[in-house]
């Protein structure tokens, strides 16, 4: 699995998401609150074998993403709806090593929080 991110204009975090020739990007609005939600749950995920979180999907809807932990491994799912009645939608799913995936996330956070405008006190 490949696993990168970016920040687009408007302040758009992008997770693109590759394994073998599937590839997806999910996107949230504001960026550093997408980065801080991932991190913990792919933490939670770490500590306790499951971890999730919920994004706005930019331009509607709203994204779902399910990392589940097993033994050394992590899935990793992401859903997306468009709300009310409308079922969840898989989006991407891979599994590969939880320290490799809980690294790979830490390392693209703390590159894209240094290149972040610093915060006005």
């Amino acid at each position: 699995m490949n696993l990168g991110l970016s920040i687009d204009p408007g302040d758009f975090l992008v997770v693109h998401l590759q394994e073998g020739s599937i590839v997806a990007t999910v996107s949230v609005h504001p960026s550093k609150a997408g980065m801080l939600s991932l991190q913990r749950a792919v933490d939670a995920a770490v500590d306790h074998g499951y971890g999730e979180c919920f994004w706005p999907g930019a331009p509607g809807g709203q994204y779902w993403w399910i990392f589940k932990r097993e033994a050394e491994t992590v899935e990793i799912i992401a859903m997306w709806t468009r709300g009310g009645a409308s079922a969840w939608e898989h989006v991407f799913r891979a599994t590969d090593a939880m320290t490799w995936v809980q690294e790979r996330v830490r390392t693209e956070i703390a590159r894209l929080i240094a290149l972040l405008p610093a915060e006005e006190d």
